[in-house]
């Protein structure tokens, strides 16, 4: 990559392109309604690869992202985050426009909904898959039916099912691991088939990615397989060469002594989401080979060992210490893309193209 001369998120858009039609492909296979979280990558450009897919609900974790979005032709979305009474107003606008889902967890705010929301809204029951996040408990069926009874005797209120994210599945150490987690919600929901008859979205990109059988779901709304990355990777999630972006990072300065680089390339660009590899040190991305389009492999052995604000420290090999120069860009592959997209708020594709994103289109 040319023209490169601060830190910038580029995107391999055919990647992108391939792990859309590949989580869409195994939906329809599965027979699941595929409903794509779309707080990952933000963009309407990206989006519209969606629709290419035939995809036409989609999920978002904000009512800003969902202007953003309803803006660009997106008439069916589902915010998945517990309703925020103080935005009432942008509700009744977003209600008023499209088909709106929200998730709720307590009476209070259907009560509040119903003599407040203008137009229908649908409600998911968030349910809470032993995450520790939000959401009632899976085994509290007393609750679960209270709060479903509270919308269904809403005038405004439609019941959509239920909305749940087993986010501790990022925790787990392989595809077994994610296996089991994964298969112990499903168990969970069934359970609850006893007692209610009701639509279930359900969506990680762990056990989106790795599950070829989502029992009684009947909706996915992954996120990050869209781009993937390091963390996926270790988790079993997808392959090396599915991760869809990289940060391109400035050397600044080497040390000798410590064979030792210094890049621009810190917390405000990646976060400080890390890994731990087999001695339990942290790291906080891994260094990718340089190539004229794009970037290569993972180069073994080289990793951002520590972050600051704005500096990262990468550990090599002395070989890799040799062949890098001050002045160079050097690929990193983040470990939490969706975090590493948020913060850069905006993209550069192989060819050069910049890439919208909603940070540059603030409402």
């Amino acid at each position: 990559m040319t023209g490169i001369t601060s830190p910038t998120l580029v995107i391999n858009e055919s990647i992108i392109n391939t792990n859309i039609k590949v989580m869409k492909e195994k939906a329809d296979n599965l027979g699941v309604e595929f409903r794509p979280h779309f707080k990952t990558h933000q963009s309407v450009e990206i989006s519209e690869s969606f629709k290419q897919q035939g995809v036409t609900g989609i999920t978002v974790s904000s009512i800003n992202m969902a202007e953003y979005f309803i803006d660009s032709g997106w008439k069916d979305i589902t915010i998945a985050f517990p309703i925020n009474i103080l935005e009432i107003d942008k509700l009744n606008k977003l209600c008023s426009n499209i088909k709106l889902s929200v998730l709720v967890v307590d009476e209070e705010v259907v009560t509040y909904l119903d003599e407040n929301i203008k137009h229908p809204i649908h409600a998911y029951i968030e349910l809470d898959p032993d995450y520790g996040r939000s959401g009632l408990s899976m085994e509290s069926v007393s609750d679960v039916q209270r709060l479903k009874n509270s919308i269904d005797s809403s005038s405004i209120l439609n019941f959509a099912g239920f909305y749940l994210h087993a986010g501790h599945t990022y925790k787990c150490k392989g595809t077994d691991e994610v296996r089991d987690v994964a298969n112990s919600v499903l168990r969970k929901i069934s359970n609850l088939k006893e007692y209610f008859n009701f639509p279930v979205c359900f969506g990680d990109t762990p056990s989106c990615s790795i599950l070829e059988d989502f029992g009684d779901v009947t909706q996915i709304s992954p996120g990050n397989f869209v781009f993937f990355d390091w963390m996926q990777v270790m988790i079993g999630s997808c392959k090396e060469e599915d991760i869809a972006l990289a940060l391109y990072c400035p050397v600044v300065a080497k040390y000798e002594d410590r064979k030792e680089i210094l890049i621009h390339g810190g917390a405000v660009h990646l976060s400080k989401e890390f890994l731990l590899d087999k001695s339990n040190t942290p790291y906080y991305g891994v260094v990718a080979e340089s190539k004229d389009n794009g970037w290569g492999n993972v180069i073994k052995n080289c990793f951002i060992k520590s972050i600051s604000q704005e500096h990262g420290i990468i550990a090599c090999t002395d070989d890799y210490f040799g062949k890098i120069k001050v002045g160079d860009v050097i690929p990193v592959l983040p470990i939490h893309s969706c975090l590493t997209a948020d913060l850069m708020g905006s993209y550069l594709s192989l060819d050069g193209k910049n890439i919208d994103h909603l940070s540059a289109n603030p409402k």
